[in-house]
């Protein structure tokens, strides 16, 4: 079973990094698809989200955020012994990992570990297991876990990104900092179920039908004929507030606590009709539970890092214990329980930057 137990991973920063350009769905009465988008804004809660205009990618932003988050713990580049970044947007191929590309930008050190984790919505706890477990070995005392992805490049054009009138997901990153430190515990529970791989997937996207590009019936009847991801909206709403949910309150079975014993407890940020469903399981007051799907969109695997950046920088209160679940593709979904100092979180920034040097150069 893979429910982990560290005792010594503590959080020395916490800073996330959005796009500085904002697009808001159209509520205008007048457009045509008025009582659409309407019913969308209610099921989904999402009314803006952040987004690319310029190009910028995961790495860009979380470049923004890990000099963020550097300065908040008053660390150096060159003193982290490894960089994990959670993504599904590589800015080039997946070998070529965006891990590789800020580790180049960082001046990280040679004899520093760098990698990618291509993981969705379920980033959060994948990504921190990973962390706390090589924070194990004796000669890596500092890390950092890096999450983002990009949409801007799913439109064919910027004029017909500025065109869309109805979105779910928007773009940010998040720059976590974790080091060895004494009497910090942290609980995870993990789970997957490769069987609902196909209920959120790209049958396109990778190289298994890489010369059969044509329409095909999905394992639930549906016909695919190209256009991105796919989702079974119901089995994902089913799984996120039926599976999810029983796995959250096993977890608090298991530690023999309650979600009274939390300070805060942080959902994915999927929509809010899901947000809502899964609230109502668990009996939590809904103003209990922050919701930055609203204005910040499904931002996938920076989701509950942004939501913990948008609610808890800045708090007063001295530490915050938080319960927090994500789940997502493959099917993956896990909870972690751990504390945080609200002081290491940095405020929410936004930034047009990116690295224009790792275009390819025009010829001459």
């Amino acid at each position: 079973m893979a429910f982990l137990h560290f005792n010594n991973v503590g959080i020395a920063a916490l800073a996330g990094a959005l796009p500085e350009h904002v697009q808001k769905i159209d509520m205008d009465p007048a457009n045509p698809r008025a009582a659409y988008i309407a019913q969308f804004v209610k099921q989904t809660g999402v009314r803006q989200r952040h987004i690319s205009i310029t190009e910028q990618t995961a790495t860009d932003m979380g470049y923004t955020a890990m000099l963020k988050a550097l300065e908040r713990a008053r660390w150096k580049a060159d003193s982290l012994d490894g960089l994990i970044f959670l993504t599904q947007t590589p800015d080039f191929n997946m070998g070529t990992g965006n891990a590789f590309v800020l580790h180049n930008h960082l001046g990280m050190r040679e004899d520093a570990l760098a990698f990618d984790i291509t993981l969705g919505c379920s980033s959060f706890p994948y990504g921190v297991s990973a962390c706390a477990a090589l924070l194990q070995q004796p000669y890596i005392k500092r890390i950092a876990m890096v999450t983002g992805d990009s949409h801007w490049q799913q439109a064919p054009s910027r004029k017909a990104l500025l065109a869309q009138s109805v979105f779910l997901h928007g773009e940010g990153c998040t720059a976590l900092l974790l080091e060895r430190r004494d009497d910090s515990p942290v609980d995870i529970s993990l789970y997957s179920d490769g069987k609902g791989y196909c209920f959120l997937y790209n049958p396109w996207g990778g190289i298994r039908h890489a010369w059969r590009k044509v329409p095909g019936r999905l394992p639930n009847g549906e016909v695919y004929k190209g256009g991105g991801n796919y989702m079974d909206g119901m089995e994902i709403t089913s799984f996120s507030t039926m599976r999810v949910v029983d796995t959250i309150k096993d977890f608090l079975k298991r530690q023999s606590r309650t979600l009274d014993d939390y300070d805060g407890r942080v959902l994915h940020q999927a929509n809010k009709q899901i947000i809502k469903t899964m609230a109502r399981r668990l009996k939590i007051d809904l103003s209990k539970v922050p919701m930055t799907v609203e204005h910040l969109a499904n931002t996938d695997g920076a989701s509950a890092t942004l939501t913990m950046v948008d609610a808890y920088a800045g708090c007063r209160k001295d530490q915050l214990k938080l319960l927090i679940s994500a789940f997502g593709i493959g099917l993956s979904w896990g909870v972690v329980s751990l504390t945080i100092d609200p002081a290491v979180i940095v405020p929410m920034v936004t930034s047009s930057n990116r690295f224009d040097e790792d275009f390819l150069k025009p010829l001459a």
